[in-house]
C-alpha cells in the first residue's frame, strides 16, 4: 500500500472513530432520559393507552440502546481495525436506514387508515381514560399531556369539543376540561361552549406538521446522509483491512 492511501486510511479512521465515539455518548445521554422518564413518569407522554409501546420513555430507551451498539461496533471497529465489528455496524446502519425508508413510505401511503386508527383510539381515550378523581399514574400522566396539548394547541378534544360530551368522568353533562377554555376561569369547563376552544386537536396536529414540514424533511434528509455516509466509511475502511490482510 501508499503511502498516500495509509495517510488517506488513517484520515477515515480517525473521523470515523471520533463520529462514533459522540454515537456512543449520544446514545447513553437518550438511554439515560428513557430510563429518568419512565422512572419518575412512568408511559410519560403516551397519549394512546393502546399503543403506550410508542411512548417517550419507551422510544428514549430503545433508540438510545441501538445507539449505543452502533456507537459501540462503530469505535471498537475503527479503533482494533476489527473486519467483522466494522461488517456488523454496516448491516446494523443499513438495516435501521431500510426501516426509516419503509416507515416513512408505510406512513405517506397509510396516513387516512392511521389517521383513523389514532383518532379512534384517542377517543376512547377521552371516554373512558379522563378520570381527574382517579389515582392511577397511567392515567394521570395521560390526562396531564392531554391537558398540556389543549391549552399548547388552543384545542379541544378530538373533532371538536363534542368529544368531551358525556365522557365517563361526567356521563350525564355536557361540559370539557378546564384545559379547553379560551380563558382561564374557574369550573370553566362548566360554562357555556362560547368559552371553549372550537377546532379539535387532530386537525391542530395536522396542520403543525404541516407548518414544520421543511424542517422535518431537512432532519430526515441530514440523518439519511449521515447514515449513507458512514456506511460509505464503514466499507472504506473493511476494504482497506481486507486488501492490507492478503498483501500480508
Amino acid at each position: 500500500m501508499g503511502r498516500g492511501e495509509k495517510l488517506s486510511f488513517c484520515i477515515v479512521k480517525y473521523i470515523f472513530f471520533g463520529f462514533n465515539v459522540f454515537i456512543w455518548f449520544l446514545g447513553c445521554g437518550v438511554l439515560s432520559l428513557g430510563v429518568w422518564l419512565h422512572v419518575n413518569r412512568g408511559p410519560y407522554m403516551s397519549l394512546v393507552p393502546a399503543y403506550s409501546f410508542l411512548s417517550a420513555s419507551s422510544l428514549c430507551i430503545t433508540a438510545g440502546c441501538i445507539i449505543l451498539i452502533v456507537g459501540f461496533l462503530g469505535c471498537c471497529g475503527a479503533f482494533l481495525e476489527n473486519q467483522c465489528m466494522l461488517i456488523g455496524y454496516f448491516v446494523l446502519v443499513l438495516l435501521i436506514f431500510t426501516l426509516e425508508v419503509t416507515a416513512g413510505t408505510l406512513g405517506i401511503v397509510k396516513q387516512n387508515e392511521m389517521r383513523e386508527v389514532l383518532k379512534e383510539e384517542f377517543l376512547i381515550s377521552i371516554q373512558q381514560d379522563y378520570h381527574p378523581e382517579v389515582k392511577d399514574q397511567n392515567k394521570d400522566n395521560w390526562r396531564s399531556v392531554m391537558n398540556s396539548l389543549q391549552k399548547e394547541l388552543h384545542c379541544c378534544g378530538i373533532n371538536n369539543y363534542t368529544d368531551w360530551y358525556y365522557v365517563s368522568a361526567w356521563p350525564n353533562e355536557e361540559r370539557v376540561p378546564d384545559s379547553c377554555c379560551v380563558r382561564s376561569l374557574d369550573l370553566c369547563g362548566q360554562l357555556d361552549k362560547s368559552y371553549w376552544y372550537n377546532r379539535g386537536c387532530l386537525e391542530e396536529i395536522e396542520y403543525w406538521f404541516i407548518r414544520n414540514m421543511y424542517v422535518l424533511g431537512v432532519v430526515g434528509i441530514t440523518v439519511a446522509v449521515i447514515q449513507i455516509l458512514a456506511m460509505v466509511a464503514a466499507i472504506i475502511l473493511f476494504c482497506y483491512l481486507r486488501s492490507r490482510k492478503y498483501l500480508l
